[in-house]
């Protein structure tokens, strides 16, 4: 943790966000965040799950030490199994994910070729392990891998890399839409303008500052967004809300944005589009396209899976990891001091998170939280 007074936060947002419209600085800002959390390496990648093909790979380290490493298939690393059960933007560790998986994770993994061959002889002994992508076809990781020189991983360190990972989710999610488009040494505008998929920038009043051919389609069909005398709109008001209050979040201070404005659905159905917010305010003059952009709002197509509903509300209201997770179990009825006591936390703690949860989704206690839930759970039609 000493390294993040070096490494402040809101900078090392800044320079994620930078990464949209120029993936080749991925590199650096990795590096960034390895030497932030004392890591001795560090990776990032979004895997297209169908074909099998990597969608983004980035590393950072010593290459004596990366090389060996990447040459290790995921069924010699028994820990890519718990990915599926991992929360996205909550980072994990060996422990945790040995918990995770169960009693005979630890055996495996020390038994394990990547273990004996790399792990052990060159003192790698933990790290921190946070899923910022999980779509019907891309899985997305961000490790920082750190040796036994190091003092143990804390909560402090669990708790600063769950601040950031929302942005590398928001920054890997709209790079992810921008990579089949993106040329070098294009800039921010013209690579909108080439996106298949909507994008349109907006000032903070939601003012349409400008709107790309897929967006201009969108517009003219009124279904998902509106254009109201020249302001932004979405039909669907709990993402008209969402959007518009993660637009102004994001131009007053990009690092509060947290996780709103990523994956906001657009309608209540069990397929809908949604909406990613990517802050422009403190972006270099060739991304804002005007000087009062606020940001570039990104609509993705629905997707080939439901979107679950805890995320959809999740992404509502922008609910932290802990906080979606509270929620499922109030959901399922669980009491205050049940939860605390599933979660191996105090009965304070989910106190605070529940007082958080109720401002943010302005209700004003279990039952009301209930009750919203119920009445934004998008239907699932019967197969």
């Amino acid at each position: 943790m000493q390294n993040l007074c070096h490494q402040p936060l809101p900078d090392l947002v800044g320079a994620i966000y930078d990464c949209i419209p120029d993936s080749s600085l991925w590199a650096e800002t990795l590096d960034r965040i390895r030497s932030a959390w004392d890591g001795e390496l560090a990776t990032l990648g979004v895997i297209d799950s169908c074909k099998g093909a990597l969608r983004l790979s980035v590393t950072c380290g010593k290459a004596e030490l990366l090389d060996p490493l990447l040459r290790y298939s995921p069924e010699d690393v028994p820990f890519y199994s718990a990915v599926s059960k991992m929360e996205l933007d909550l980072p994990q560790t060996v422990d945790t994910i040995y918990a995770l998986q169960g009693p005979d994770t630890r055996e495996k993994w020390l038994s394990s070729r990547a273990a004996t061959e790399w792990a052990i002889p060159n003192r790698i002994d933990d790290f921190l392990w946070v899923p910022v992508m999980r779509q019907a076809s891309r899985v997305g990781s961000l490790v920082v891998m750190t040796n036994k020189d190091r003092p143990p991983i804390s909560a402090g360190d669990i708790h600063a890399l769950a601040l950031i990972a929302p942005h590398v989710r928001r920054a890997v999610t709209i790079g992810d839409l921008f990579e089949s488009e993106r040329r070098k040494g294009e800039i921010f505008r013209d690579v909108v303008d080439c996106l298949a998929h909507p994008v349109l920038i907006v000032s903070a009043e939601m003012q349409i500052i400008f709107a790309n051919l897929a967006a201009e389609a969108l517009l003219q069909e009124k279904m998902a967004i509106r254009s109201l005398r020249g302001h932004l709109s979405f039909p669907y008001l709990p993402a008209n809300r969402a959007v518009s209050a993660a637009v102004v979040t994001g131009n007053q201070n990009e690092f509060e944005l947290g996780p709103a404005g990523i994956n906001v659905p657009l309608a209540l159905v069990e397929k809908p589009m949604v909406a990613h917010v990517m802050p422009l305010a403190q972006r270099d003059p060739s991304a804002r396209v005007a000087q009062h952009a606020a940001a570039a709002i990104f609509i993705a197509s629905p997707g080939e899976t439901p979107l679950p509903a805890m995320d959809a509300i999740a992404a509502l209201f922008g609910l932290t990891a802990a906080e979606k997770r509270v929620a499922v179990q109030i959901a399922h009825g669980k009491t205050r001091q049940e939860i605390a006591l599933a979660s191996g936390v105090s009965d304070g703690t989910v106190k605070t998170q529940l007082t958080s949860i109720f401002g943010k989704t302005d209700t004003r206690d279990q039952r009301g939280l209930e009750l919203l839930m119920r009445e934004l759970t998008p239907p699932v039609r019967p197969h």
